[in-house]
Formats: C-alpha cells, structure tokens, sequence
C-alpha cells in the first residue's frame, strides 16, 4: 500500500505540473514557489498536520506572487554578472514570507514596544 505522504507528494507534483501548462504562467516561478514551499512545511515539524496544509498552500500563493520582488531585492544584494531569476525569488519568497508574517504578527501583539524603540531611535 502506497503510504499517504507519497499520494500527496505526487498529487501535488501534478497539481504543479496541470498549473505550468496554463498560458501567462510561468513554469519555473510555479515550480520555484512550490520547492520553496516545501522547504517551508519541510522546516516546520512544530505544527499541525492541517496547518501544515495550510501554510503550504499560502507560501505557494505567497510565492508566486512574490517572486519577482524577491528576485529584485536580490539582484540589489548579489554581484552584477549573477542572473536572479523569478524562479528564484519564487523559491526563497516561499520558504520564508509565512514566517516573517508570523514575526510580524507576534511583534504587532505589543504596539507600545515598537513605539518606544521608534522613539529611542531604533536602538
């Protein structure tokens, strides 16, 4: 019997692959922002199966929508003769734009603290 994780594996490739094949879409973005996806789920054993889910399908989203932003700010922060592709702000925006959002969210639960390091001039 083929294990669970396996079917989702591979139900997910080819959901990848059906989504490529779309006109406009393109392909290395799509398959940037599902390795980068993977690599978020992948580095957070600390959540639940169903959060899991879910994050996977936000940083997907997040990263394809993201992968041209991400792919300027690094060309900002690489040598001139390294390419930056979408494909690879796609991945890195995927595996990291749901934890800065969680940052971010746990940094907003205490307004006054920011407040008072804006005012002490970031120190």
């Amino acid at each position: 019997m083929t294990e669970p994780t396996t079917t989702y594996v591979t139900t997910a490739t080819v959901g990848v692959a059906l989504l490529s094949l779309f006109p406009g879409v393109d392909a290395a973005v799509v398959m940037g922002a599902f390795a980068g996806a993977v690599v978020f789920v992948m580095a957070s054993d600390d959540l639940a199966l169903v959060k899991r889910a879910v994050f996977f399908v936000i940083s997907f989203v997040a990263g394809c929508l993201a992968a041209r932003l991400f792919a300027t700010g690094l060309r900002a922060i690489v040598p001139e003769r390294v390419e930056v592709s979408p494909a690879v702000g796609a991945l890195i925006a995927s595996a990291i734009i749901v934890r800065l959002l969680q940052w971010l969210i746990r940094r907003a639960e205490h307004p006054d603290k920011w407040l008072d390091r804006i005012k002490r001039g970031g120190q």
